[in-house]
C-alpha cells in the first residue's frame, strides 16, 4: 500500500508539473507539495492482524520539457502500528524518482524501508534502485525490496504474518 501511495504522489506530481501554465516551454518548472493520510487494514487484508499506517510524503521536484525528464525528490514518514498489541514502527524514507515524460519509463533509487522500533533501534534498511516501465518494475536491486510485498516485509517485524 505504501509503494501504491507514493507512487500515486509522484504521477500527480507530474500531473501538477505538466500543467503549471507559468512555465516557458524550454525552461523547468518545479513544485512541491505533500499529502498525508491513514490507511487502515483489517486483519485478514494485508496482515494476520489489524494494521495501521499513518504518513506523510513530501514531493520536491521539477518538470523539464527539454529534457523531458521529471525528477522528484520523496521524503515519506510512516507509522506502522499493529493495532491488536499496540506495537509500531517508525519510519523516514528518502529517495529520488526520475520518470521519463510520455514515455512510461523511469527509475527510483535510494531508502525504501527504514524502520526503527518504538526505542529507536533501528530494526530494518532496505535500499538500492528499481527500474519501471508500463508494464511494471523490469529491474532492481537485490537489497531494494522489489521482489517482496509490504506484507512479507512489514508485518513479519511488526509480530504476525502476512494475510
Amino acid at each position: 500500500m505504501k509503494r501504491m501511495l507514493v507512487a500515486a504522489g509522484v504521477a500527480a506530481a507530474v500531473v501538477l508539473a505538466m500543467t503549471a501554465g507559468t512555465a516557458r516551454a524550454d525552461s523547468a518548472s518545479h513544485f512541491k507539495f505533500s499529502f498525508s493520510g491513514v490507511d487502515t487494514n483489517p486483519a485478514g487484508t494485508v496482515c494476520d492482524f489489524n494494521e495501521q499506517d499513518a504518513f506523510t510524503v513530501v514531493l520536491n521536484g521539477a518538470f523539464v520539457p527539454v529534457s523531458g525528464l521529471n525528477p522528484v525528490e520523496v521524503t515519506s514518514y510512516v507509522t506502522h502500528t499493529n493495532l491488536d498489541t499496540g506495537y509500531s514502527l517508525s519510519e523516514v524514507d528518502h529517495f529520488q524518482s526520475l520518470a521519463v515524460i510520455n514515455s512510461g519509463q523511469g527509475l527510483t533509487a535510494g531508502v525504501y524501508w527504514h524502520l526503527r522500533d518504538p526505542s529507536g533501534k533501528l530494526v530494518l534498511v532496505q535500499a538500492g534502485h528499481v527500474t519501471f516501465d508500463q508494464t511494471g518494475v523490469t529491474s532492481f536491486t537485490p537489497n531494494s525490496g522489489a521482489d517482496q510485498t509490504t506484507a512479507q516485509i512489514l508485518c513479519p517485524l511488526l509480530g504476525g504474518n502476512p494475510a
